[in-house]
């Protein structure tokens, strides 16, 4: 074999070794080309189905609130919580207590939720009242069957305008103070409430495990000794308040006379 012919063959070598190099570089620039494109579709259906889940979760947040609200909307709402602070008390507000007595009425009501002898809301102190036997001739005010508590920043002023004639029917003393607020927080509730009755005893403490007997029955006993208190300075303000403008002989009744005879 020449010199010549081994020179051909080698550059054929050559050759088809570039050639097979070249077409297996193409392949795999095709295969990247080929992997990215489709990467990219990946990742737009990826980006798609996001989208897609975001939405749906969207949608079915809006309709649990739809359907929260129109639940809301059947649910029967209780009056007393439709009443609103009123910017001034109710024009009937009378016994109305003192500072110093709105402070002795709080602590009271504290210890009456303590010994569980409070009724509240309009509804169950309506309840309550009428459930004591009507007020006859002989009976004496040290024999009420229990004391209200009614605040008088109260709109509309109708939600309890029947009270006081409710519990002079009764025989149970009242007085107003100046705060629903104020009274909720007393009587240990979440609201606002407009009335509260308290009872001269309370019910039994059984199931409460964290306080002795001694306890109980000292704390029963301070209560007793407070609303004893409270309840004089009730009958004391009707006497002072209420009684003079029944006979027509309030100070506020003789200076709107003499006004009028004046004009």
């Amino acid at each position: 074999m020449t010199t010549k012919e081994v020179v051909d063959i080698v550059d054929k070598k050559e050759k088809k070794e570039k050639k097979s190099k070249d077409k297996s570089e193409k392949k795999k620039e095709k295969r990247s080309d080929s992997a990215g494109v489709t990467k990219e579709k990946k990742d737009k259906k990826k980006d798609k189905a996001k989208q897609e889940k975001l939405a749906r979760a969207a949608e079915a947040h809006l309709n649990a609130e739809a359907a929260a609200a129109k639940v809301d909307s059947d649910v029967e709402v209780d009056r007393e919580d439709l009443i609103k602070p009123a910017e001034e008390l109710v024009p009937f507000a009378f016994p109305l207590a003192d500072d110093k007595t709105h402070k002795k009425i709080y602590k009271l009501i504290k210890k009456g939720a303590k010994v569980k002898s409070i009724h509240r809301g309009v509804k169950e102190c309506e309840k309550a009242i009428k459930k004591t036997p009507a007020k006859t001739p002989a009976t004496a005010p040290s024999d009420a069957p229990g004391l209200v508590i009614i605040a008088g920043d109260i709109s509309p002023m109708d939600v309890i305008m029947h009270f006081p004639l409710l519990c002079e029917e009764h025989n149970v003393p009242y007085l107003f103070i100046k705060s629903r607020a104020d009274l909720g927080v007393a009587a240990c509730t979440k609201r606002a409430t407009s009335v509260v009755m308290l009872k001269p005893s309370g019910k039994k403490a059984g199931k409460d495990t964290e306080m002795t007997d001694a306890d109980k029955k000292s704390s029963a006993e301070e209560y007793l000794e407070s609303y004893k208190e409270v309840l004089r300075i009730a009958q004391k303000e009707w006497d002072a308040q209420v009684q003079p403008w029944v006979k027509g002989t309030h100070s506020k009744q003789i200076a709107y006379r003499q006004a009028n005879k004046q004009q």
